[in-house]
């Protein structure tokens, strides 16, 4: 026999109730099935551990030493078992979300706030939308907030047990220095951009490729001369070297550098919540993007941001 955790506790409740039979009542047990279990037990430890006598059942020398470690150790398994039954229980409530650097990051903030969670909010940030995907299947996150370019393809709408749901919609446009031909032109075209010095974006998204690939949609290769991750220093690089980026129409600009459009772009971005649809929070995306999307246009009716 295989010693376990409840014989353990049989051992303790018989030593807390002075009684078989009282410990058996306990238990919800026959006392004759408790008086086998014990027998079982003293087998099992090689001697006696209870006595009996006229004043009831107390433990003998060997039963109080056995007695000692068995309290010991259902203390300790308790402990744990509560500690794991308050880590359920935060993680329930805890609405852990993902996004990748984005131009709406206090809208998406507010919303946060206002979605009716239990819990707190944790923020994980990501450079790149495959490493939110692989958070989600791996259950590190819940839900994701990142977004899909029109050059990639269908917007998805579930991915196995991976839901996907649109709130809003943005236009791309170029980041450029203040100041130059460009930035002061009537207007633009991708034929314009042909002998500029681009920005990419580093990072397990290959956006190198991509912008090659949309760049030979129009006729021309483009010189990639840096690579900058989205939330490093891009703005100040255009500013300085004279770069040109593909930009949402959102993100904040640092002084020195503008935002065009460029006539014959075509290319736009769709916002995604990105969730797991067994977590609890499935329940409450409708929510969330009604939230999103009020953010969203009041965001974009703002004149700063014009």
């Amino acid at each position: 026999m295989d010693l376990q955790l409840r014989h353990l506790r049989q051992l303790c409740m018989i030593s807390e109730a002075g009684s078989l039979n009282r410990a058996a009542t306990a238990l919800g047990l026959p006392q004759p099935a408790l008086s086998r279990q014990i027998r079982r037990l003293e087998e099992l430890f090689g001697g006696t551990l209870f006595e009996r006598d006229r004043h009831g059942t107390r433990p003998s020398p060997l039963g109080s030493a056995v007695l000692d470690h068995a309290e010991s150790i259902l203390r300790t398994f308790d402990n744990l078992t509560e500690q794991v039954h308050d880590y359920r229980k935060l993680r329930r409530g805890t609405l852990r979300v993902g996004w990748a650097h984005s131009g709406l990051c206090e809208p998406i903030l507010g919303c946060l706030r206002q979605l009716s969670c239990e819990g707190n909010v944790q923020i994980t940030t990501s450079g790149s939308s495959r490493e939110l995907m692989d958070l989600l299947r791996a259950g590190e996150i819940d839900i994701a907030l990142r977004d899909h370019s029109s050059n990639e393809g269908p917007v998805p709408t579930r991915d196995g047990s991976i839901g996907h749901v649109v709130w809003a919609e943005s236009p791309v446009m170029l980041a450029l220095a203040a100041g130059t031909a460009l930035a002061t032109a009537e207007r633009l075209t991708m034929a314009d951009l042909a002998d500029e010095d681009w920005i990419s974006c580093t990072g397990p998204d290959a956006c190198d490729d991509k912008l090659r690939r949309l760049c030979a949609s129009y006729g021309f290769r483009p010189r990639i001369t840096h690579d900058v991750t989205v939330s490093g220093p891009r703005g100040p690089v255009i500013r300085y070297q004279g770069c040109v980026a593909l930009t949402q129409a959102y993100r904040p600009l640092v002084p020195g550098v503008v935002r065009r459009a460029v006539d014959d772009l075509t290319m736009r971005v769709t916002h995604l919540v990105t969730y797991r649809m067994e977590s609890w929070i499935a329940a409450k995306v409708p929510q969330l993007v009604t939230l999103l999307s009020a953010a969203y246009r009041g965001q974009t009716t703002n004149p700063e941001l014009s």
